[in-house]
């Protein structure tokens, strides 16, 4: 013990420099957005890359290769039947196998590395970067639904925004009569989303569905997400006060789908012409 109190008054110069290092750092990175955003976001990095070590490790024994075949093969049905969609909705459906122009959508899997859900901004990290042409402002969906956006791309990871994060907002609709509005996350509860901007004199009734716009470059139409659990009319307010249930769990989920749509740069350019 007296060495010890030898040991601490000796470098105790170090210690308290190492220490005040830290609270700064902590007070930094707490109280600025934009540092707190590169944080987390090589934090989550760091955290994906042992992960993934970790979890190639666990696969060898989870026969990997079956499971991989299968996740591609699924993504490549699921590809064909978005794309079928689509071209149905443009009336193009009767030369869909022969046009790959009709081929507006293409999936790629990638792994979920690591996991950020109970925050207020929450986020994942999948195994794929730039390098598998994965870019910024991509959608990422699961079999059952929409998970987020990308949100930020290195080499060989990327980092998703959750659906369930504050800073989210997905143009979404309500499928009955097709009123678009933007989905957002508000509500502590995972599972609960808000759905505005809908005109108070709109027709809607609680089980509605709620799906994608099609409206933004992030994600193809028609997509489920979930059903109107409550809605409400603030005092004075000209729009309901939405509350959509997730049909899906996103805490389950290990592999999800990046979704490249191969028009971007077009309605990109399409959309700069109408906002001028």
């Amino acid at each position: 013990m007296r060495n010890l109190i030898y040991l601490i008054i000796r470098y105790s110069a170090f210690i308290l420099f190492v220490l005040l290092e830290v609270l700064a750092f902590t007070i930094i990175v707490k109280f600025n957005q934009s540092q707190k955003e590169i944080w987390m976001h090589s934090s989550n990095l760091l955290a994906g890359s042992l992960n993934k070590r970790v979890e190639k490790v666990e696969d060898y024994f989870d026969l990997q290769v079956q499971n991989d075949s299968l996740v591609a093969e699924n993504a490549r049905l699921r590809e064909t039947i978005i794309n079928y969609r689509v071209s149905s909705r443009n009336n193009a459906f009767q030369n869909f196998e022969q046009q790959d122009s009709l081929n507006f959508y293409e999936l790629i899997p990638v792994l979920i590395c690591n996991k950020t859900l109970m925050q207020r901004n929450n986020f994942l990290t999948i195994d794929k970067g730039s390098k598998h042409g994965i870019e910024v402002g991509m959608g990422v969906i699961s079999d059952n639904g929409i998970v987020g956006i990308i949100k930020a791309v290195s080499t060989h990871f990327s980092t998703v925004l959750l659906i369930t994060n504050s800073q989210s907002r997905i143009s979404a609709k309500v499928n009955r009569n097709n009123l678009p509005g933007s989905l957002i996350w508000t509500n502590p509860n995972p599972r609960i989303l808000n759905l505005a901007d809908i005109p108070k004199h709109a027709d809607i009734e609680i089980g509605d569905s709620i799906s994608t716009s099609g409206y933004s470059i992030s994600f193809p139409p028609d997509l489920y997400i979930g059903k109107i659990s409550d809605f409400t009319v603030e005092g004075g307010g000209n729009n309901y006060n939405i509350k959509v249930r997730l049909g899906y769990e996103i805490a389950q989920l290990e592999h999800v789908y990046v979704i490249k749509y191969t028009k971007k740069e077009e309605k990109e350019e399409m959309l700069e012409l109408e906002n001028e």
